[in-house]
């Protein structure tokens, strides 16, 4: 006999997250089927993704520019709120299981946190999958903030208010380049990191993923096994810390602001990193978002839980940086 007053767990999923996933799945079909072939793909997702870019606060400077780097110019937006002023920036690098995305994969999300927060905000490339695996988009990201810190001034920044960050793959590289930072000798060179629902952990027993990796909330284990073993093809990779962050020694690292989403596969992953942040007695701040999946940050203009989220962001990186040329 059925009990039908048994909660399943896609009953904690928001309305808001599911009309989402119903509009995009339209977006999509209205799109047709991609290709096979990885430019494809790519090419497909960004249109998707454009059509959730529409709209949302202008920007005095909204610019395609590039950065040198080890493998090539680095495609990069730029995002000025006002064009006049040193203002700090943060660097942020989408998401996409490190083979799909591009600086304009979160342009409204870029220019909401841009106009609420005051900074200037750099989205930038990183090198992909198949065609690059790691440690290659994280020294990638490593020569960006050095030209940045070094060069940033001919842009109008402030390059000792420097921050970094990203969603998903993107928070992963983001870690690893702060890490090679500090490594290198250059601790200073940032002063906040930002982790939306990052990939952290080489876990796939993780009890968020046991709970919610069935396939009714976006990822799979499989799916994220593959992905993981994509980007770390060498096993003995896996255990540095930036690839997977989760268990850093966060000693000589910025603050920290660590966003998951409560029915996400990998939400563990980050709760594991608030657990060696809060032992080391280092600063971070995290947020769990209820009832809403991996990667929706991605819809705010639907989600009010998204939009809450480009607050808190743009809250940390004031208290962080400073903005507006504030100077603190």
């Amino acid at each position: 006999m059925q009990n039908d007053n048994v909660v399943k767990t896609t009953d904690r999923i928001h309305p808001q997250q599911a009309e989402a996933l119903q509009r995009n799945a339209e977006i999509i079909a209205t799109l047709g089927a991609p290709g096979e072939a990885i430019n494809e793909v790519r090419a497909h997702a960004e249109a998707a993704r454009a059509v959730w870019n529409e709209g949302g606060p202008e920007m005095a400077i909204n610019e395609a520019r590039t950065i040198p780097g080890p493998f090539r110019d680095v495609p990069v937006r730029f995002y000025r709120p006002t064009a006049d002023g040193e203002l700090p920036v943060f660097v942020y690098l989408h998401g996409g299981g490190f083979r799909i995305g591009g600086p304009l994969s979160n342009d409204r999300q870029m220019r909401e946190i841009a106009a609420t927060w005051g900074g200037a905000i750099v989205s930038a490339d990183y090198v992909h999958v198949p065609e690059h695996t790691f440690p290659d988009p994280v020294d990638e990201i490593v020569a960006v903030l050095e030209w940045l810190s070094d060069s940033g001034r001919d842009w109008g920044l402030d390059t000792d208010r420097i921050a970094v960050g990203g969603a998903s793959a993107g928070a992963s590289v983001s870690l690893g380049a702060a890490i090679t930072l500090r490594d290198k000798g250059r601790p200073d060179l940032l002063k906040a990191i930002v982790s939306l629902y990052g990939v952290l952990d080489y876990n796939l027993e993780s009890d968020s993923m046991k709970e919610l990796g069935g396939g009714d909330f976006m990822l799979t284990s499989e799916y994220t096994q593959m992905v993981y073993d994509g980007y770390v093809p060498n096993e003995a990779d896996r255990a540095d810390p930036r690839a997977f962050a989760a268990k850093v020694d966060p000693t000589g690292l910025p603050p920290i602001f660590i966003a998951a989403a409560e029915l996400d596969p990998i939400r563990d992953d980050s709760l594991t990193f608030a657990t060696t942040l809060k032992e080391a007695e280092h600063f971070y701040v995290l947020e769990v978002y209820p009832g809403v999946m991996h990667a929706f940050f991605g819809y705010s203009p639907v989600i009010d839980e998204a939009k809450r989220l480009i607050n808190d962001m743009a809250t940390f990186l004031g208290r962080a940086l400073g903005a507006r040329g504030s100077g603190g």
